[in-house]
């Protein structure tokens, strides 16, 4: 059970590890989004960005949720002394996790915020609305479509 749960504590520490990478190239990316010109430079921006941080959104609110349920999941033997400690250090992983999906969220939530008022500002603006509408299909239907 020990070696189970050094592997889940190694996985969980990784995955931290690249959330707050995601989370700091979230801080660049719109930092760049902030000190874009208004007009073909922000049109270019967004059609790159916005079906990305659209799908992230989507992406980080399943991962959110997978975390959630792995978290509860009960051990599968009976805990022992020895083990309360690893099992409170992958709780905590957990909770540091969801944390750093949260700063996520409120991250690209920020940006689409920030992102709609640049729009607003600018009528002439044109977004990506294929790719944005791509995005509500089903996976098979985006594949059959590529193919076709």
């Amino acid at each position: 059970m020990a070696e189970k749960q050094t592997d889940t504590s190694t996985t969980l520490k990784t995955t931290l590890t690249d959330l707050q990478s995601e989370l700091s190239t979230l801080n660049r990316v719109s930092h760049r989004l902030a000190l874009t010109d208004a007009g073909p430079a922000l049109e270019k921006v967004l059609n790159l960005l916005l079906p990305r941080l659209l799908s992230r959104i989507g992406k980080n609110d399943d991962a959110k949720t997978s975390n959630r349920s792995n978290k509860r999941k009960a051990p599968s033997s009976p805990l022992t002394l020895s083990s309360s400690a690893s099992v409170s250090e992958l709780s905590a992983l957990h909770d540091q996790i969801n944390a750093m999906h949260e700063s996520i969220h409120k991250k690209l939530i920020e940006m689409l915020t920030h992102t709609m008022k640049r729009v607003r500002e600018d009528r002439n603006c044109q977004l990506p609305c294929v790719a944005i509408l791509e995005l509500l299909l089903p996976e098979e239907h985006r594949q059959q479509q590529q193919s076709e």
